[in-house]
């Protein structure tokens, strides 16, 4: 019944026979010394403390933990004798200093709220990507369904105008005309791509990168290049995925970087899709600390979103590679990234 008491007190006890060996321990204070009943008993005090410190009945003593990772904690050692034993035998009040224990709590705060602001700033980047795709979705569907049938249907009424003039000089008017609603017309194809590539789905995720890549060296004058080495087609909404970093990383290339050749590699590796995108441009020491590169930390957020990661390795003069790595079967549906 004692020894049953003896380990359920809420204080860390132990005690300690005449030569300083360890005899009995508390549940307690398996805790503090994070070890079990079997790694303290038998153990001197000198090997649970540092420095073999004196211990008397007299005062409370401070002393120093020896943890078994190495570490150290500060505690506080009440002393009583074991009435009538004989054998000299002590019992020992372990607590841990009321500073340090105020100042863990206080560190395991500032941990937490660390945490929750890490927690915080995921969700709101996620939130972004969410508005950004469905935002991508309703522009593209009304460019396709009103702004381009509008432009369409103008181009019709302008070659059935036509017909009608003879004028040379409104003949040269309706031209310019003509002329601006096709260029329209075709920035307007140009968005549609840019939110939903038609190869994408149709003819797969090279493909669209290769398109992708042209509009890059037309805008830019930038030699490209794709090596694609995929044993299979991603499934669409890891395609989707992969093909909106992609485009991120192309139009950072094309903004930034004053770079001659842009490379895109699309591989497999790990159970994902391991791709990368090298450019022989200016190159920067630290990307991340430039506050413009929303797209870097859209990026990185895509990606850990589908369990996957991402990296950007830059330095002046030496270009910049971005790496980025999703598993098979990757889908942001689910967390409503890909509407």
């Amino acid at each position: 019944m004692y020894w049953q008491a003896f380990r359920a007190a809420p204080e860390a006890l132990v005690v300690l026979d005449a030569a300083g060996v360890v005899r009995l321990a508390s549940t307690a204070a398996e805790t503090l010394f994070r070890r079990d009943t079997a790694d303290l008993v038998g153990r001197g005090a000198g090997e649970l403390f540092v420095g073999s410190p004196e211990f008397t009945a007299e005062a409370p003593t401070a002393a120093v933990i020896r943890l078994p990772d190495g570490g150290e904690l500060d505690v506080e050692v009440r002393v009583r004798a074991l009435w009538g034993d004989p054998s000299g035998m002590l019992s020992l009040q372990v607590e841990e200093r009321v500073a340090d224990v105020r100042r863990r709590a206080a560190l395991e705060q500032r941990i937490a709220r660390l945490t929750l602001t890490g927690q915080e700033q995921g969700e709101l980047l996620g939130d972004v990507i969410v508005t950004q795709e469905r935002e991508r979705a309703r522009i593209a569907a009304g460019v396709h369904d009103d702004s381009l049938q509008v432009i369409t249907a103008a181009t019709l009424r302008l070659q059935q105008l036509r017909h009608r003039l003879s004028d040379p000089q409104d003949l040269a008017i309706l031209d310019r005309l003509e002329a601006s609603l096709v260029q329209a017309a075709e920035r307007l194809r140009r968005l549609i791509f840019d939110f939903r590539p038609p190869r994408l789905a149709d003819d797969g995720l090279a493909a669209a990168v290769e398109d992708l890549l042209d509009d890059l060296a037309e805008q830019h004058g930038i030699g490209v290049r794709v090596e694609s080495l995929l044993a299979a087609e991603p499934a669409l909404p890891t395609r989707v995925l992969l093909f909106r970093m992609l485009q991120e990383a192309v139009a950072n290339v094309g903004k930034h970087a004053g770079a001659d050749r842009c490379t895109v590699i699309l591989g497999e590796e790990e159970g994902g899709y391991l791709v990368r995108v090298v450019d022989d441009g200016v190159g920067a020491e630290n990307l991340h600390s430039d506050p413009g590169h929303l797209g870097l930390l859209l990026m990185r957020e895509r990606a850990a979103l589908a369990g996957g990661w991402f990296r950007i390795s830059s330095l002046p003069g030496r270009g910049t590679t971005v790496t980025f790595w999703v598993p098979r079967g990757a889908d942001l549906e689910s967390k409503g990234a890909v509407p």
